[in-house]
């Protein structure tokens, strides 16, 4: 039977599972894992033994399933089994549950990597030990510092049978995608909903309904899924960061958005099997 909670956020290990405690280490934003065929392994504290390799920044994340995991950096390869991958390549082949705790290992690791010094005094940051909350304290002032997230919205539109897609300029030709955006300081989500999509093409929508959520740690983001109905206007793009937009038929969209396992898929896919 699955497990009702699968990641249990904890700053002390919580099971006795010492050798199969999973290290989720980079170098830089790239994950090491050990190599198994076409498979992509995370290294367990019993893989790292017989290497002893020096860890920067070591932290506790929680459970994974039953089984302890931590975040880290570490600057050296560990031969020929290892290797570094960027989290999208490894998101290609495993669950999204998966995927999920790998995230909160890089965002837990860029937290406290980017918040050694303090921002008010300069001095040296140290990781609160005492309670549950996960914040950084300044051993000088007592400035204290929690993660941060950056808020986005990702909105699928509908109008009758067609979903609009939009080509960003940063994107390979050919390919479309979803609107999205960062909502603003004192905005609400539905808000940015209707000001990025009028803002990249011109149009109004209404309808707008919470779809579902998903972090995404590139670097710090929380991507807030809606769907949504066009309500009136034409397309005219901003030609800032949207070049094209399009409404497609079911019929014209595969070959149209890369697979992957972000929720612009999800979008995409929900109105393909609508």
């Amino acid at each position: 039977m699955d497990r009702y909670i699968k990641f249990e956020p904890s700053k002390e290990p919580l099971y006795d599972t010492y050798d199969k405690d999973y290290m989720y280490l980079f170098n830089g934003s790239k994950l090491m894992v050990k190599l198994n065929d076409t498979e992509y392994i995370i290294p367990n504290k019993k893989d790292l033994e017989l290497f002893k390799p020096q860890i920067n920044h070591l932290q506790c994340l929680g459970a994974y399933k039953g089984i302890n995991c931590y975040c880290g950096e570490i600057k050296e390869s560990l031969g020929e089994n290892y290797d570094f991958i960027d989290l999208r390549t490894y998101s290609k082949n495993i669950s999204h549950d998966d995927f999920l705790v790998s995230a909160k290992a890089l965002l837990l690791l860029d937290y406290i990597r980017n918040n050694q010094k303090c921002g008010i005094c300069g001095s040296q940051m140290i990781v609160k030990i005492s309670g549950n909350d996960r914040a950084m304290i300044c051993s000088s002032c007592d400035n204290m510092v929690w993660p941060k997230t950056a808020p986005a919205i990702i909105v699928a539109i509908t109008k009758e049978d067609k979903l609009l897609l939009a080509h960003n300029k940063m994107f390979q030709e050919g390919m479309y995608s979803v609107i999205a955006g960062f909502v603003e300081m004192g905005e609400t989500f539905e808000d940015c909903v209707r000001r990025e999509v009028f803002e990249e093409t011109g149009i109004k929508v209404h309808n707008i309904k919470y779809f579902g959520s998903q972090p995404w740690p590139f670097p710090n983001s929380m991507m807030i899924g809606f769907t949504a109905e066009y309500l009136e206007g034409e397309i005219k793009v901003d030609n800032d960061e949207i070049v094209d937009a399009q409404w497609f038929t079911k019929e014209e969209i595969p070959g149209k958005y890369k697979k992957s396992i972000s929720i612009s898929t999800e979008l995409i896919e929900w109105f393909l099997n609508k």
